[in-house]
């Protein structure tokens, strides 16, 4: 029998309005056809050097430009630095999206409109703008397809990367001078390949040295890497086919170099990396000195983690520290190289739960910074002048995500955020302030000014949305779940605004269930987007005002409880997931208020393979099951992903079999809804294509709803409309 306690910090699922009975229902065109739901925010946050003031864009009504705002810190006041429509180049609008500051404040570099690659990566014009003369002048004859332009620490260059190569422009006189030039296709100079952009959420590939006489890069060789065909069927009489260097499991990936340009001599040095080339190289970092390069090394099992230091003049490196994990080692960006000493900080799971240490350049440890069975997120900066360090963490509870700070000795432990809920925060170079973020379940994204200590200075964004209050949203009400081997797992429940103990109700399911990843979360949006109501839980309101429990469950694997938890994913990922996910639903059918025999599934992506599988292998439990854009075979997925959760193909044969949904649809028995976009990069839909074959071949019932060159996200137009509308049909009609 399974058991459940509400947690002494569970929310009151629906607070009790005076007009609760003036207020509308939603509808899938409030959520997917109306901005109604949109929150502000301020964007484009830059700190100044002294931190006694920051700069940011407010969208103008009038004009529809971004313009710039700068906000005192000490007096609040906000003056209008620079008008986006001020902006022409060509008798046109420049059209601004993002700008960035040159150190001495005498320069902007301007962004226009942005086109998105991949996930991460961007192109877009850009611009420098001189605000004594206010003269704007195009970098590379404002080409739309630069990337990761960047200005040097002392103000005087600025870099981009174009046709995958490097390149710098002298600000002082205009001129522009190649660091690389043998960049083509196959040969990515600062930039990255699909599957490092992906998996290691990088697409930066170049660093200035702390001096400005150096550059650092990336030097991707993608030669070898087999091509997947995404075929464009909307292109005209003819289709056209669309070439993608994409490493599935087990094959060849690209090979990487690092090389470091001296930009006087125009020599290039390349780094010493070991003999082992099928290697991962996810991060490097200057040391303060700019004859020292920090690089990350990953083994291609992705088990063991290095830290290697370069001497940039003769490529000679040494390795001064390493991770190891039965299972894998995680890659972050939590290496800072101290200013003032000859030391730097490292976050690692070592002790089952990420924390913080400090060690010399030696590979010495210093010190300890934090410990416990709680874990560190990420490193938000370092106040050498005060001695702390502040970052990110879950030390209270894992649904919620706070700001700490230590100090440099590891004594002095404190939660500078108050809250419960989830924090995160943009610091001053100083360290003094701090623009935070704050949300929870109930409570749109808050951003205001703090003192370092947590204290406020004032609001600079309340967010309150008219919508919120205006329609009848549900809210999550958190829920801790025994498993019948005494496992606690974090769940939610939203129930309607009328709900009946003594009526008997069909339960929709939603999960993700990956590695590392939570959706049961103390945030505004639930498993959603940070600024405002996340769409899908948006519709999961919607779904609960058409008469559905709506409950979610993070299983054994996922994050936020240490590294032994998620480990449990290793080899196999449907094991806990599956078995997790059906206990989930023994514990729903011991509810009386839940019709046992109507509880369905729907999940995304890993949510959708998940779907999948309970629908096969759970079919006793779950009658329906959408599921959208699903891996069906790891072999099908990427090198870097499934590799680091499920090993090498050949090395783990048993347990890509055991995860593979093809091998299970003999169990299908209830209603299956699959969805793909044709477009899809990440997963693609040769997945969907290999399920349908092996669903044709075991005679089974399904439906299906393909979009035309649609990628991972499904969007577009009236795509995101269409295709809610298409699942909310399909279980109102079945479920």
């Amino acid at each position: 029998m399974k058991s459940i306690r509400i947690l002494s910090f569970s929310l009151i699922l629906f607070a009790t309005l005076l007009n609760a009975q003036n207020q509308k229902p939603l509808t899938l065109e409030d959520i997917f056809a109306s901005d109604k739901f949109q929150g502000r925010t301020v964007v484009n946050i830059q700190w100044q050097p002294n931190g006694s003031a920051f700069t940011f864009t407010k969208r103008n009504p009038q004009s529809g430009q971004l313009d710039i705002y700068k906000h005192a810190v000490s007096s609040g006041e906000e003056t209008l630095l620079l008008a986006g429509a001020d902006l022409i180049y060509n008798n046109q609008p420049v059209n601004m999206s993002r700008y960035r500051w040159t150190p001495d404040g005498k320069y902007l570099v301007i962004s226009g409109p942005i086109t998105k690659i991949w996930r991460h990566s961007t192109q877009a014009p850009h611009y420098l703008y001189e605000l004594a003369t206010r003269e704007l002048t195009p970098l590379a004859d404002a080409d739309p397809e630069l990337r990761n332009v960047k200005l040097s620490p002392d103000g005087k260059w600025v870099g981009y990367v174009r046709d995958h190569n490097i390149y710098i422009v002298e600000l002082a006189t205009g001129k522009t001078r190649a660091i690389t030039t043998d960049g083509t296709e196959n040969i990515l100079n600062g930039e990255f390949d699909w599957v490092y952009e992906e998996e290691f959420s990088i697409d930066d590939g170049w660093r200035w040295s702390p001096d400005s006489k150096k550059i650092a890069f990336w030097r991707l060789d993608q030669t070898r890497v087999k091509e997947f065909n995404l075929v464009d069927e909307l292109a005209g009489v003819y289709n056209e086919v669309f070439k993608l260097k994409y490493p599935k499991a087990g094959e060849k990936n690209a090979l990487v170099q690092i090389g470091v340009a001296d930009i006087t001599t125009g020599e290039t040095t390349r780094m010493e990396l070991g003999e082992e080339t099928d290697i991962y190289i996810p991060r490097i970092h200057w040391t303060k000195s700019s004859n020292t390069l920090a690089i990350q090394r990953l083994n291609r099992q992705q088990n063991r983690l290095e830290l290697l230091l370069a001497d940039t003049n003769t490529g000679n490196s040494r390795t001064i520290l390493a991770d190891t994990d039965t299972a894998w080692v995680e890659v972050t960006d939590d290496v800072i190289f101290l200013k003032k000493q000859d030391q730097f900080l490292w976050t690692s799971e070592r002790s089952g739960y990420r924390h913080i240490y400090r060690y010399d350049l030696k590979g010495n440890l210093v010190k300890r910074l934090t410990s416990g069975d709680w874990v560190v997120n990420s490193v938000a900066g370092v106040d050498e002048q005060a001695g702390w360090v502040y970052f990110y963490g879950k030390k209270d509870l894992p649904l919620e995500h706070h700001v700490y700070r230590v100090r440099l000795n590891g004594k002095g432990l404190q939660r500078i955020s108050q809250r419960e809920g989830w924090h995160s925060g943009v610091f001053a170079p100083d360290f003094k302030h701090v623009i935070g973020f704050f949300s929870d379940v109930r409570t749109p994204t808050q951003m205001m000014l703090r003192k370092a200590d947590g204290s406020l200075v004032r609001f600079l964004e309340k967010n309150d949305i008219s919508a919120v209050e205006e329609y009848r949203l549900a809210y999550p009400e958190f829920l801790t779940v025994t498993t019948t081997d005494g496992t606690k797992l974090n769940a939610y429940m939203i129930k309607p605004h009328d709900f009946d103990p003594n009526k008997k109700y069909p339960v929709l399911v939603f999960g993700y269930g990956g590695p590392g990843s939570q959706m049961v979360v103390n945030r505004w949006g639930t498993g959603g987007r940070a600024y405002h109501v996340s769409q899908r839980t948006l519709w999961h309101s919607f779904m609960v005002q058409n008469g559905y429990l709506v409950f979610c469950i993070d299983n054994r694997g996922t994050g936020g409880r240490g590294k032994a938890f998620k480990n449990l994913a290793y080899g196999d990922l449907s094991k806990w997931s599956v078995h997790d996910q059906i206990e989930g639903a023994e514990y729903l059918q011991t509810l009386p208020y839940v019709d046992g025999d109507r509880i369905g599934f729907w999940g995304w992506s890993g949510g959708g393979y998940l779907a999948l599988m309970l629908m096969m292998r759970g079919p006793d439990y779950f009658k329906v099951g959408v599921s959208v854009a699903p891996v069906t075979d790891f072999h099908f997925y990427d090198t870097i992903w499934t590799e680091r959760y499920m090993g090498h193909p050949k090395a783990n044969i048993e347990g890509y079999e055991a995860a593979n949904v093809l091998n299970y649809v003999d169990g299908l028995k209830g209603k299956l809804l699959v969805v793909h976009g044709t477009g899809d990069d990440n997963v693609h839909v040769q997945n969907t294509l290999y399920l349908i074959d092996e669903l044709v071949a075991k005679d089974k019932s399904f439906d299906l709803m393909m979009y035309p060159n649609r990628n991972h996200r499904i969007s577009g137009g009236n795509t995101q409309l269409h295709l809610f509308r298409k699942i909310t049909e399909y279980f109102l009609e079945n479920l």
